[in-house]
């Protein structure tokens, strides 16, 4: 806990460590991405350069592990604490937005996709870099300023961060929408998708998100990038090709293309959101699993011989 003159010392200070880790978390997560995609990536949910899930986390190593002395029990304590928050910030998105805005549904030891065990050992050691080499550090540099600096300070990045997430939260609720409508004309494809089985039985390897919409997607906003004009015809020859190689695939069309859905839900969106859309690519609709399943269980009814009469 760091030490302060008065209760609104205390605070100021806490206020600005908050900051200060929330602008680091957005350097270290956003250099991480930007290496992995090859290309420039703001990972941040608010527009501006700061994440402030992680500086939450750094409150809670700070407040609460400061004091424990041996290391093996902060990278543990952290570990599980920084899972317990990033597992409660997913439901609360998930049930204002609408979406899952991350998922490890596809990483081991996971729990319901929103945490997993990798996290676990990145948290724990960060808390650990935290409580042992950045918070002295950090009380050093925030000692030096005066306490009318510091309220400044904390005025200014109040404001800021407050008029980003009245931003940002009315930006993503319009995607809210967006993103609801895109699941219901996913859902009306699909079945129309499952009116073409008895002709096309190579429509059931259909069944991931991915293959219907967000590949698609995905590739409408890089083409948007390129040159803001150019639409990809291709897209759905991709999609059904990276299904697997059987008859009549490359030939298939659908009624009506699963491309149509991801250039219209595409050029509905606004900067923000395909910013978004980009900083988080594993962001699904709430439910889209529920909807895929009932796909699935329809495509293989539709495939089950029925006994004659």
């Amino acid at each position: 806990m760091p030490s302060a003159t008065s209760p609104l010392h205390a605070l100021a200070l806490l206020w600005l460590l908050f900051v200060a880790y929330s602008f680091l978390g957005w350097v270290v997560e956003s250099a991480y991405c930007s290496v992995s995609a090859r290309r420039l990536v703001n990972r941040g949910f608010l527009n501006g350069p700061y994440i402030p899930i992680y500086g939450a986390g750094a409150l809670i190593a700070i407040l609460l592990l400061d004091e424990l002395p041996d290391d093996l029990l902060v990278f543990v304590a952290g570990g599980a604490l920084s899972c317990a928050l990033e597992y409660v910030t997913s439901a609360v998105m998930e049930r204002i937005y609408h979406a899952r805005w991350w998922d490890y549904s596809d990483k081991p030891l996971n729990l319901d996709g929103r945490v997993w065990a990798g996290g676990f050992v990145e948290f724990g050691l960060c808390m650990l870099i935290v409580v042992r080499v950045l918070q002295p550090v950090a009380l050093c540099a925030l000692g030096s300023l005066g306490e009318g600096v510091l309220l400044a300070l904390v005025v200014l990045t109040a404001g800021v961060m407050l008029a980003d997430l009245v931003v940002t939260h009315l930006g993503i609720t319009r995607l809210r929408g967006k993103m609801d409508d895109l699941r219901s004309d996913v859902t009306e494809r699909l079945a129309l998708l499952r009116e073409a089985l008895p002709d096309r039985p190579e429509l059931t390897l259909v069944t991931t998100w991915d293959d219907l919409v967000f590949r698609p997607v995905r590739r409408q906003l890089e083409a948007r990038l390129r040159n803001g004009a150019r639409h990809l015809r291709g897209a759905k020859r991709e999609i059904m090709g990276a299904l697997g190689e059987r008859g009549g695939v490359e030939g298939l069309s659908l009624p009506p293309s699963l491309d149509e859905a991801a250039q219209h839900f595409t050029a509905r969106l606004s900067s923000q959101e395909r910013r978004l859309l980009r900083a988080f690519p594993r962001m699904r609709p709430s439910h889209w699993k529920d909807s895929l399943a009932e796909h699935v269980r329809r495509l293989r009814d539709a495939q089950t011989p029925r006994p004659p009469r």
